[in-house]
């Protein structure tokens, strides 16, 4: 089978050869082929042949111009954010501090600021290019929330003023969907929706301020995962129901600290399942060996449901070197 057989017929439950192979490499991919951090947003070109040349390297299943999108997105919206040459980006203004901003908050065009227009411009050239499926990263509602305004404001106000972070959510859920609609003209075919903070709120919290509003964003794409990031596990069990309703979702992405068969149990094999090997210790630090025990071990936790895909936690790191991550791949292709 190829990529695109592999991840499709994944998505249908449908007999795969392997399961596919979703390793979301972002900056890692320019580091390795001699760029530096800021160019992965500043020319989409660059950006886009890394990204290729990484596939072609350790020949993976899915492929994406970039893991972590979303500080472009609040900059296009007005924040400040500062992109420097040897690390990660990061937010250094944001444009909600007080609620009246949120009148002044509208969608922008996102080929206007450099940032996005090399998101939507890569994602083009990866559907042009590209020999596996190409895939639309965006945080969720309230990951999103969370980079529109100051992190310690919109934690308070979600006690004192729920409506305020209703609007707000809100807003960033029509902002959200006007981004991934532009990827998936730029021909996108898979929608990752990333909820890196749903961690840092109450379960109970969780379907309030997140899982209410994913319906209406999982209308846009066919095939649609949602990746939560950390120790969610009672965020899941405690909204079980909800999430093995929710039209739209195919898979959920986990990390690390969730077990494989446990989760499969709880959600009564009613939603795919990707994850959940350690990107932050194991990817990075351990040997071919164990990463090779790890990847085993989670497919046979799988049970050989076609619909599991082996994957990190989250983000692999820049730093984690070709031959662990060779080892990664390779992994799934010998079981």
């Amino acid at each position: 089978m190829d990529s695109f057989e592999r991840v499709f017929s994944s998505f249908k439950n449908k007999y795969v050869d392997h399961p596919p192979i979703f390793p979301h490499i972002g900056d890692h991919a320019g580091i390795i082929n001699g760029l530096t951090y800021d160019i992965m947003y500043k020319d989409s070109k660059k950006a886009s042949n890394a990204h290729i040349q990484t596939q072609n390297l350790y020949k993976y299943d899915f492929i994406e111009i970039q893991v972590e999108p979303s500080f472009s997105v609040a900059e296009a919206c007005g924040a400040k954010v500062k992109y420097p040459r040897n690390k990660n980006p990061w937010i250094e203004k944001h444009i909600i501090n007080e609620e009246r901003d949120l009148e002044n908050l509208e969608v922008p065009d996102f080929m206007e600021t450099q940032s996005t227009r090399v998101m939507i411009e890569g994602t083009r050239f990866l559907a042009e290019e590209s020999k596996v499926p190409v895939v639309a990263f965006m945080t969720g509602p309230l990951t999103f929330g969370l980079q529109l305004m100051p992190y310690k404001q919109l934690l308070i106000r979600l006690k004192k003023n729920p409506n305020f972070v209703h609007k707000l959510i809100s807003i960033s859920v029509r902002l959200i969907k006007e981004y991934i609609k532009t990827l998936k003209e730029a021909g996108a075919q898979i929608l990752t929706l990333c909820e890196h903070d749903a961690q840092m709120i109450p379960p109970k919290l969780f379907s309030e301020y997140c899982l209410d509003y994913l319906p209406d964003i999982f209308k846009i794409y066919k095939y649609n995962i949602l990746h939560l990031c950390g120790k969610i596990f009672h965020h899941i069990l405690s909204n079980v129901y909800q999430l093995e309703t929710i039209d739209g979702l195919h898979v959920l992405n986990i990390g690390p600290y969730i077990d494989i068969r446990m989760i499969k149990k709880v959600l009564d094999n009613k939603i795919g399942i990707a994850g959940n090997i350690d990107h932050v210790k194991l990817l990075p630090s351990g040997s071919i060996e164990q990463i090779k025990r790890a990847v085993h071990d989670a497919i046979e936790a799988s049970g050989g449901d076609y619909r599991f895909i082996v994957a990190p936690g989250c983000e692999i790191t820049a730093d984690t070197p070709k031959e662990n991550i060779k080892a990664f791949v390779n992994a799934v292709k010998t079981t």
